[in-house]
């Protein structure tokens, strides 16, 4: 595994912690993590240092540019390290980016104070006893590669025999070792092999192609994806508008056959004018229900049909009272079709009223 680059920004501690535990699951003989680092976040630091101190499988750290700050931590938290001869290692005390010491709360020199007894616990498991190492950390303390083997924070010096790295300063060495790592990687990049499902994939036929044929036939093969996707959406969007056309035509038709069905009602006389509205919202609610409920309902012969003609209706109509007739709910119906019996039933009415007070 490679720590190239800043912890926290670059580098996701968290997230490396996490595969240093699932690779701790494989059966491994060793792992190797090689460190280009100028230190970063404390926090995700830890959860790196914490991986590597609960570990089974045994790690080395091979520390190819510089190790400073954090990385350090890591570093000296491994099993074994090993620096190149021209690479650099740096301790000190944690601070708080972009805060002045003494501005600082009386809550974050605590925080501050815990953080640096936390790291000196890491860095005195080498051996150096803990005034020594608090007085070097204080100090921002640099070590050549000699110089982190003599207070036995490195444990192997790999001769590199690269003269021009010994000058560099630690950033330099920073920048130039990445670049390096960069130019490596894409030399190797320059062939890819493929394997039988890539070749497959990517359409190779000799089962190698350069860094430029593979990311065209990627860039191809999402480029097709792209098109089978929005191909898809946009059949899929013409399927949900043929739905909702079809569930609109349904309701329409529902709709037309509920106003025919309330217009026959009142045509038959099973319901008045003014409760048509609700025979069509129950039948669009549901058509069967409705068929049942108003089917039973008798249609009702028109007392207009029955005023006026010499059968046993008009009799009836005649011999019902006042409030037979406003029971039925005719009365309104009776002063339309026939006035002079409507009247005839009002003085009876009225004529029976004044009886039943002077009684």
């Amino acid at each position: 595994m490679r720590l190239y680059g800043e912890i926290g920004s670059k580098i996701d501690g968290d997230y490396f912690a996490q595969q240093l535990a699932s690779l701790d699951a494989e059966d491994l003989d060793l792992i190797c993590i090689r460190v280009n680092s100028p230190g970063g976040h404390v926090l995700q630091g830890m959860s790196i240092v914490s991986a590597l101190l609960s570990m089974n499988t045994p790690v080395c750290v091979c520390i190819d540019g510089i190790a400073a700050s954090m990385a350090a931590v890591i570093a000296v938290a491994a099993d074994r390290v090993c620096m190149m001869d021209y690479a650099k290692l740096m301790i000190h005390n944690p601070y708080f980016a972009d805060t002045d010491s003494q501005t600082m709360s009386a809550k974050q020199r605590k925080m501050l104070a815990r953080l640096t007894d936390m790291l000196r616990q890491v860095l005195v498991r080498r051996g150096m006893d803990e005034a020594t190492m608090s007085k070097l950390m204080r100090e921002e303390t640099w070590f050549s590669a000699e110089e982190a083997k003599g207070a036995g924070l490195c444990d192997e010096i790999t001769s590199s025999a690269r003269s021009e790295y010994m000058g560099l300063s630690p950033m330099q060495l920073v920048d130039a070792v990445d670049a390096e790592y960069q130019s490596t990687n894409h030399q190797q990049m320059e062939k890819v092999n493929l394997s039988a499902e890539a070749i497959v994939a990517l359409g190779s036929k000799s089962g190698q192609l350069d860094e430029a044929a593979v990311s065209a036939a990627i860039v191809s093969m999402v480029a097709a994806k792209d098109k089978e996707i929005a191909d898809l959406k946009a059949e899929k969007e013409k399927a949900v508008a043929e739905v909702e056309q079809l569930k609109k035509d349904k309701e329409d038709a529902v709709a037309a056959e509920a106003v025919a069905f309330a217009d026959q009602l009142l045509k038959e006389g099973k319901i008045d004018a003014s409760a048509k509205d609700a025979v069509v919202e129950t039948y669009k609610a549901n058509p069967g229900n409705a068929r049942k409920i108003f089917g039973s309902v008798p249609a009702r012969t028109k007392l207009s049909g029955m005023v006026g003609k010499s059968n046993g209706d008009s009799s009836r109509v005649a011999s019902m009272s006042w409030d037979e007739l406003d029971k039925s709910g005719l009365l309104a119906e009776l002063k339309t079709a026939d006035p002079d019996l409507y009247a005839k039933k009002y003085k009876e009415m009225s004529a029976g009223l004044h009886i039943t007070r002077r009684q």
